[in-house]
């Protein structure tokens, strides 16, 4: 009878140990580690370049592709915002020029009001006229996938193990269980093995 205590619970802690090493291990350890003529590290550090090479082309074909962004971008709120920066913007420039310094600050104001309702008619034509051309044009310039791969391979290791913990910790949690369940499971079928045989 000691049997279907002792193997279910062996069986169990062998099970949830290995699965959470096994999931230590994607990390970990994160540099080579030489032992004879074997070397460890953990899945993600090796394979890191390759995964974050992955995850930009997937991340600018599939999620987030430049039809896709410069649909978004042409929306008119958007260009209207868009058009509104870029006029307080080279207002804000226009006020800090010394040609202007003699001029009382109403005055100035006044100008930069002027200088950013122009541009940003200005802007919103432009950028109505182009529409979703003119930001396919622009995007077209932008390397998404290259941006999202370089900012995934100067991740701190830290923050990158934090993030998958983020995303799927209770799944991998889950993981770790269901291999103590399945250990159980197999304890209890050496169990019952042992009673008839024996």
């Amino acid at each position: 009878m000691l049997y279907f205590l002792m193997f279910p619970l062996l069986g169990g802690a062998i099970g949830w140990g290995t699965n959470y090493l096994a999931i230590k291990f994607l990390f970990w350890p994160r540099r080579p580690l030489k032992v004879g003529p074997l070397v460890f590290q953990g899945v993600i550090p090796r394979r890191r370049r390759a995964l974050a090479r992955a995850i930009g082309d997937v991340v600018a074909t599939e999620l987030l592709s430049r039809e896709q962004i410069a649909a978004a971008l042409s929306a008119p709120e958007i260009r209207a915002k868009a058009a509104e920066l870029a006029g307080q913007a080279v207002a804000r420039r226009v006020l800090m020029l010394p040609v202007l310094s003699p001029f009382s600050r109403s005055m100035r104001e006044k100008v930069g009001e002027m200088v950013a309702g122009a541009v940003g008619r200005e802007v919103a034509k432009i950028l109505a006229d182009g529409g979703q051309d003119w930001t396919g044009r622009v995007l077209a310039a932008v390397d998404l996938a290259a941006l999202v791969t370089e900012r995934l391979e100067a991740m701190e290791w830290d923050a990158l193990e934090a993030m998958v913990y983020s995303v799927a910790g209770r799944e991998l949690k889950v993981i770790e269980w269901m291999g103590g369940v399945l250990g159980a499971l197999v304890g209890l079928g050496q169990a019952l093995v042992v009673l008839l045989l024996g």
